[in-house]
């Protein structure tokens, strides 16, 4: 069975995904195809690794540490009322957590993101309308 996150660290490896915002050590970070909450992203950890304990302490915290950077710039750039981070893995089990900023005029903000699903592509978005998010969150990286 082909894991799609596998398939998309192909092109991230060969610098043919658009999305990409930032690679760290263990991780890459991607803003989402859709927009449906301005600044959605996805964190991907390198590699086919299915849960955090697969990894040693040390990575793991530094696994973790990606994450919260790209949390904290989320959150300067956006200004969200609420940052929402899913890691599942139910339908692919390669490690990914989604970043879902949630804002305080978003009427459905108490209910979880996955409910508006059917909506997401609604907010599609090319690679050439992203790039300006993707090179404003990476003067905040810095």
């Amino acid at each position: 069975m082909t894991c799609s996150l596998c398939e998309r660290e192909k092109l991230l490896a060969a610098d043919e995904y658009p999305y990409l915002i930032h690679e760290f050590k263990h991780s890459w970070w991607l803003l989402g195809e859709h927009q449906y909450y301005q600044g959605y992203s996805v964190l991907l950890v390198k590699g086919h690794v299915r849960e955090m304990t697969d990894f040693s302490s040390q990575v793991a915290s530094e696994v973790f540490s990606e994450l919260l950077k790209a949390h904290s710039v989320i959150e300067r750039v956006f200004k969200p009322h609420k940052m929402n981070l899913c890691s599942l893995g139910n339908v692919v089990d390669h490690l990914h957590w989604h970043l879902f900023p949630r804002y305080a005029d978003d009427p459905r903000r108490e209910n979880p993101p996955w409910l508006q699903m059917q909506d997401f592509a609604s907010k599609n978005i090319s690679p050439e309308e992203a790039q300006a998010t993707i090179l404003t969150l990476r003067t905040f990286l810095k």
